[in-house]
């Protein structure tokens, strides 16, 4: 008898932290069926100390083998990354420009993203998570997180100087656009309030935004970010807190939908081409 039940094909997008392994299946109607987050039995504070063995049991205890999947994409979120302009990158200095900003990184644990948007992304990817996850989904391009974001959010600013901050847990993403390019984007370690009000002030400091010109535009972890909007409206005239539609159906165990944002900007980045 003829199967006339329709195929939906299911995307696996991971977020691969250091301090956990994050996953999300979608189908192309918008439905997430899974979103799990596994911390690592082992804290590090370094990324290239990730024990692969405990990735390759969340792989397996999970079912996430690659060829159940029609597409999967595979973002890595860790401070050790930095962006060249293209038309400044040299090809034979790739592992200068991280070692530079970034002492002691291993060159085998270095790797750059193809050249997108006038940019290049530099970062540490660890061989030995490399060749895991090489072998576990052999036709995936990995990227650092920092590209999905940035590909995502410039669909999202107008010719205004803007400045995102993207709180999660103790790390916050800071980007700035002008005249619709970005001239700063970084991670930092920001664990308290006065952590992250210290990096956007120091942000707009080294690029010379007017704060009454400036738009602060925070997402992410709602408490957080509601306590960082009174701080930064003492600074700045146009601070707006965002928080994303994504028009998915989530499962009930997704209390927050922000929990999903990076996965938000991963899957869109990746649709629009952009990364």
């Amino acid at each position: 008898m003829e199967d006339n039940i329709r195929h939906i094909p299911n995307e696996l997008s991971i977020l691969l932290r250091m301090d956990s392994f994050a996953f999300m299946i979608i189908d192309q109607s918008n439905i997430v069926s899974v979103f799990e987050h596994i911390p690592f039995k082992s804290a590090t504070r370094h990324f290239r100390y990730i024990d692969p063995v405990e990735i390759l049991s969340i792989v397996q205890n999970n079912n996430l083998r690659y060829n159940r999947f029609e597409k999967v994409h595979i973002s890595i979120d860790h401070d050790t990354f930095t962006f060249v302009p293209s038309d400044l990158y040299d090809q034979g200095g790739w592992f200068d420009y991280l070692n530079f900003v970034s002492a002691g990184v291993r060159k085998d644990d270095v790797v750059n993203s193809p050249v997108r948007n006038d940019r290049v992304c530099v970062y540490a990817y660890p061989l030995a998570i490399r060749k895991l996850l090489s072998t576990l989904y052999p036709t995936t391009q990995v990227h650092h997180l920092s590209e999905s974001l940035a590909a995502f959010l410039q669909g999202e600013i107008s010719s205004d100087s803007t400045l995102f901050c993207l709180v999660h847990g103790d790390a916050v993403y800071i980007i700035v656009f002008e005249h619709n390019y970005i001239t700063l984007l970084n991670r930092y370690h920001a664990p308290g309030d006065q952590d992250k009000l210290y990096y956007i002030l120091l942000a707009c400091k080294h690029r010379r935004l007017n704060p009454r010109k400036v738009y602060v535009k925070l997402t992410g972890t709602r408490g957080p970010v509601v306590d960082l909007k009174a701080s930064l409206e003492k600074y700045f005239i146009h601070v707006h807190m965002i928080d994303w539609k994504n028009g998915w159906r989530l499962p009930l165990s997704v209390k927050n939908p922000m929990d999903l944002f990076e996965f938000y900007c991963m899957h869109h980045a990746n649709h629009r081409g952009q990364v």
